[in-house]
């Protein structure tokens, strides 16, 4: 069975370079279980995204994912509002995209995200997923099947990393990129590095933007680590960093998307931000303005994470 084959390739690389053994022989368990139980279709994509209190950034987002992406799929996303006033900025947000298919989902505390995502995950059920946080932006036209013709046994491709990816935001430093080969699989031209090859985000497999991953392993991890937010979720998904740094990184020569911290809407890790603090862009949503993304497209970023001036309509 191909997916049994693949799960044992996995684990058992990943035992050769890991000293925490419950921790992997509950995550050979988990995805034995899954691999018995679950139906197979890597030809399936999903996306996930998480936002909390600032439906003006997911308006950008959202926005130019459906003028970006040519062949957009379902999205879901998974929600928190801090007040009344943040509430009906999302549900006007979420009226504005009612013919797209864009499934809410309102997370009422932060006990309650990790039951919210595995029943999220649980749902897609099979394929692929990826995942995107609130203040990303697509800037560069995408087809997202050319990423699904890589086998996930082998890739992780990335829709956050290029060529242009010199600089890394979090260690305000510059990171090199990895040495990469030029692959083909369609008229689209990729590249290709080993994941552990690479530093800083170029090494950094297990990322929520815009990495695609298959949803049986997601789910698999998901269920094996704790967390209570979209931060804690992905600092605890790189205990098990080991299961991907043997794979291979592909992306194009352009990065496709580009996270602008304007704001920090969460208190678990003190990140780097800008200083438009999501209240003010509240007060700006409830006048009808916009941020206007559009002037974003083409933009030539050096980190997947950079500050770039923004302009309202």
């Amino acid at each position: 069975m191909i997916i049994s084959r693949r799960i044992f390739e996995n684990i058992f690389k990943g035992l050769r370079v890991s000293n925490e053994c419950e921790d992997q022989i509950k995550i050979l368990k988990e995805l034995l279980i899954l691999d018995t139980t679950m139906p197979v279709d890597e030809t399936v994509l999903n996306c996930i995204i998480f936002s909390c209190d600032r439906a003006m950034q997911l308006h950008a987002l959202l926005s130019s994912y459906y003028e970006k992406v040519s062949d957009p799929v379902p999205v879901y996303i998974i929600y928190r509002s801090s007040s009344n006033r943040h509430e009906r900025s999302y549900n006007e947000l979420f009226k504005d995209f009612s013919e797209r298919n864009i499934i809410p989902v309102k997370q009422g505390s932060a006990k309650t995200f990790k039951d919210i995502l595995l029943s999220v995950l649980s749902q897609i059920q099979y394929g692929r997923v990826f995942f995107l946080v609130d203040d990303v932006v697509f800037i560069e036209n995408v087809t997202l099947k050319e990423f699904m013709k890589y086998d996930s046994r082998y890739y992780i491709p990335s829709l956050r990393l290029g060529k242009n990816i010199t600089y890394a935001y979090t260690t305000n430093s510059y990171q090199e990129i990895p040495e990469c080969e030029n692959v083909k699989l369609s008229e689209v031209s990729v590249f290709c590095w080993r994941w552990c090859t690479g530093t800083c985000d170029w090494g950094y497999p297990l990322s929520l933007d815009g990495n695609l991953y298959s949803v049986h392993e997601i789910l698999a991890l998901t269920k094996a680590i704790d967390f209570n937010s979209p931060n804690t979720y992905e600092s605890h998904l790189q205990g098990y960093k080991w299961l991907f740094d043997h794979r291979y990184g592909i992306c194009f020569k352009k990065s496709v998307i580009v996270n602008i911290p304007l704001n920090r809407v969460q208190s678990d890790f003190n990140n780097t931000h800008g200083e438009i603090h999501q209240d003010y862009l509240l007060s700006k949503w409830e006048d009808g303005v916009r941020i206007d993304y559009r002037k974003l497209y083409g933009f030539n970023n050096i980190g997947v994470h950079q500050e770039i001036p923004i302009h309202f309509i």
